[in-house]
């Protein structure tokens, strides 16, 4: 388990790292299983029980929230004519229509102000930090259910383009105000092992003390480098990830958003 670890990092990261002594095998294990995550997007022919389902979900809402507040909600698609909508929301993605799961993962900040209204009292806190804490509640349940899934043999791929289509998603789902849609979540067997992709190196996003991104140019240039070379191998052409990123981006992208979490009752002052 030693090499795996070792072997996988340095496959991330483009560097070599030091092996810690405190580490035993079993942890090995599970942390070379969390440095050779990827997202999926082939399944293979075979469903998920409803009882591991259960599992899953209750391990994912163990996750940390913000003064144990619990702001996050699971929705499990299933319906027919429900995850027929899902499958053809995003034409470009046909892996959502293919995955023998299909989840919402939504920021619920409506619990809490429950609380003030059935005693008739005035929620004071309606303001950003509001909206902010539930969608980090809801950010940390959807990472621990990849987690607890990948855990189980399952593989995932999350799906945020569903906020594209933020109020026709939540009409869907009949989510009620300060309810949103924060991801969805496709899930099943791999049909197979996909290659681990490079990251940034840790000198661009690990800081001692204080922000410092002096050397970013070059950075981002030693990148560009293992990514391309990553693509080349697995047979992709693909441009330099700091192009293919400038693309992406080139374009406005969900400017809808803040007007429809403001539709959902969230302030955003």
């Amino acid at each position: 388990m030693q090499l795996d670890l070792l072997h996988c990092l340095q496959a991330r990261y483009g560097q070599a790292f030091e092996w810690p002594d405190e580490l035993n095998a079993g942890q090995c294990e599970a942390l070379a299983r969390i440095a050779d995550h990827s997202s999926h997007r082939a399944w293979a022919d075979q469903p998920v029980s409803d009882a591991l389902l259960r599992v899953l979900a209750a391990c994912a809402l163990s996750a940390p929230s913000k003064s144990f507040l619990q702001q996050a909600d699971l929705i499990r698609v299933q319906r027919a004519d429900l995850r027929e909508k899902f499958n053809h929301l995003i034409p470009s993605m046909p892996w959502i229509a293919d995955a023998p799961e299909f989840w919402v993962v939504c920021a619920n900040g409506r619990r809490l102000r429950h609380l003030f209204a059935r005693e008739g009292k005035d929620f004071v806190n309606e303001h950003l930090d509001s909206f902010f804490n539930a969608s980090i509640d809801a950010g940390l349940v959807l990472m621990n259910f990849i987690r607890a899934a990948e855990e189980a043999g399952l593989v995932c791929c999350p799906i945020s383009v569903i906020r594209d289509q933020a109020s026709l998603v939540s009409s869907w789902l009949a989510l009620p105000a300060h309810v949103i849609p924060l991801a969805g979540l496709c899930m099943g067997y791999p049909l197979a092992k996909r290659n681990l992709l490079p990251r940034l190196g840790l000198e661009a996003s690990v800081h001692l003390d204080r922000f410092d991104d002096r050397h970013i140019d070059q950075q981002l240039a030693e990148f560009d480098q293992r990514w391309m070379q990553a693509q080349s191998i697995s047979g992709k052409l693909q441009s330099a990830w700091t192009k293919d990123k400038q693309k992406q981006y080139s374009e406005a992208q969900r400017a809808d958003w803040g007007a429809f979490v403001r539709e959902q009752g969230f302030s955003t002052d």
